[in-house]
């Protein structure tokens, strides 16, 4: 008895696309619904026993009209073909599939209302090869583990279990899973839905996400698509995923050095760019990268006055198209931290910061402004004005104190440029600080008062996170 293959889907989505394209590009080119429809193409050129989709294959239960086409047309082919399609429902489309199911001849819910359900694979002489477990999100949130309510037989064949879940989420409230139950559960492997992220979570017994079918934002960075399982018939496992994204975001840090002028750097991120094509295993259609500048230099000043010419960068690689979406510099001017950290004034004050969140300072001297930092991120982040984002959307978690830091250490760098390019700085006791409005802040370096005065750094609430501002006499 050989070897049962399934080919493995998550995360579709039909409905959305995805976000932060260049202009010269639709979004409807690369949608995930373009990417469904070639599923069940790729099914039969892998000539597959069946095609299972941990949940969310469709974004929202107004997507119901859009999504019909779509799976419908897979499901026929793969009817036509012989091959079934398994579907569990997750937390976005609970409301969706069962309907789909119930009006499309080919689709298989499995687990509806909540309760475990089987599908037994059978081969030509009518033998059992490989039983698939699934369950079903019953409404939008399931805060209990779905493994507490597995009720099906055991026997020899291997088991295949799908679900949609959130695993080693404990506190979550979409079927959070614990990774041990899972190993323990008896199962050959696990595919699971949820996290947009794909790999493998433990490696005997299997626990695999396949991640979503095409990136939807730039945070689902690396290669996307459908995952291959193998399984034999003493219930081995073996799992490669296939890259049939054809969008493909990723984040690019470019180092630059002392010496180095705006064109080195403008050369310098060409070859980044096109060193992250030749070496991805992905063979999308675009590359959108975010693009990070760091280091000490030169062109530091030129860096920051002439961003949006990195955004005008378009070239191809290996028939990939490359285009930046955004820029972010965090270099610093061509100054010796090491050497002006220390010293009694904003410039000495902002260098310790920066090597301390680097490393290479110890950080208890600046504590007092990180855990600031932080807290105003959390207050951000809990605000009135966000939790519309936080009920839509379970990966908008609270920052981490690492989160905090990094923009902590973007605002100290920009803080520090300000510094080395006003007229002069001087140190104001505090019983003079006076606070001024952000428009005041923003224009000290062309105040023809004199010399701009910073006494401290306040890290204030502001939308994505927070902002660095200047206090000024």
């Amino acid at each position: 008895m050989g070897s049962v293959e399934v080919l493995c889907v998550a995360d579709v989505h039909i409905g959305r696309r995805p976000s932060q394209l260049p202009a010269r590009f639709d979004a409807a080119d690369f949608s995930p619904r373009m990417i469904w429809t070639d599923i069940a193409q790729t099914a039969v050129d892998h000539d597959v026993n069946a095609v299972v989709v941990a949940g969310d294959l469709v974004d929202r239960e107004n997507k119901y009209a859009e999504a019909y086409g779509a799976v419908e047309s897979v499901a026929t082919t793969l009817e036509e073909a012989g091959i079934p399609l398994l579907c569990v429902a997750g937390n976005h489309d609970y409301d969706v599939v069962p309907d789909l199911a119930d009006a499309i001849d080919g689709v298989r819910l499995l687990g509806r209302n909540g309760e475990w359900e089987r599908e037994t694979l059978v081969g030509e002489g009518g033998e059992a090869r490989l039983q698939i477990d699934g369950w079903s999100f019953p409404s939008r949130y399931y805060p209990e583990s779905p493994l507490d309510e597995y009720d099906l037989d055991r026997d020899s064949v291997p088991q295949l279990g799908v679900v949609h879940a959130d695993l080693n989420g404990r506190e979550d409230r979409y079927a959070p899973v614990d990774v041990d139950a899972l190993a323990t559960s008896g199962h050959a492997a696990w595919v699971l839905g949820h996290l947009h992220s794909s790999g493998v979570r433990h490696e005997s017994p299997l626990v695999v996400y396949p991640g979503s079918l095409q990136p939807l934002d730039s945070s689902e960075t690396e290669g996307h698509g459908a995952w291959l399982l193998t399984v034999d018939s003493e219930g081995a496992v073996d799992t490669r995923p296939l890259f049939s994204a054809t969008l493909q975001y990723e984040d690019i840090v470019v180092s630059t050095g002392p010496d180095q002028g705006f064109h080195d750097v403008i050369d310098a991120t060409h070859d980044g760019l096109r060193e992250t094509v030749t070496e991805s295993d992905s063979e999308a259609e675009l590359l959108a990268a975010e693009l990070t500048l760091e280091g000490r230099t030169a062109a530091h000043t030129d860096l920051l006055d002439r961003r949006a010419e990195f955004e005008q960068i378009e070239l191809t690689e290996a028939g990939t198209a490359v285009r930046v979406i955004n820029v972010s510099i965090d270099t610093t001017p061509a100054v010796d931290l090491t050497e002006r950290a220390g010293e009694d004034d904003p410039v000495g004050y902002l260098a310790g910061l920066l090597l301390a969140l680097d490393g290479d300072e110890p950080l208890d001297p600046y504590q007092n402004v990180i855990e600031a930092a932080h807290a105003s991120a959390r207050e951000t982040h809990e605000s009135n004005a966000y939790r519309e984002l936080r009920s839509h959307d379970e990966t908008y978690d609270r920052p981490t104190e690492d989160e905090s830091k990094a923009v902590l250490r973007r605002q100290a760098r920009s803080l520090l440029t300000l510094s080395l390019t006003s007229k002069g700085c001087q140190r104001m006791s505090e019983p003079a600080m006076t606070e001024v409005d952000e428009s005041e802040a923003e224009r000290s370096d062309e105040d023809d008062r004199g010399t701009p005065v910073v006494v401290e750094s306040v890290m204030l609430k502001r939308a994505p996170g927070f902002r660095s501002r200047w206090i000024h006499r």
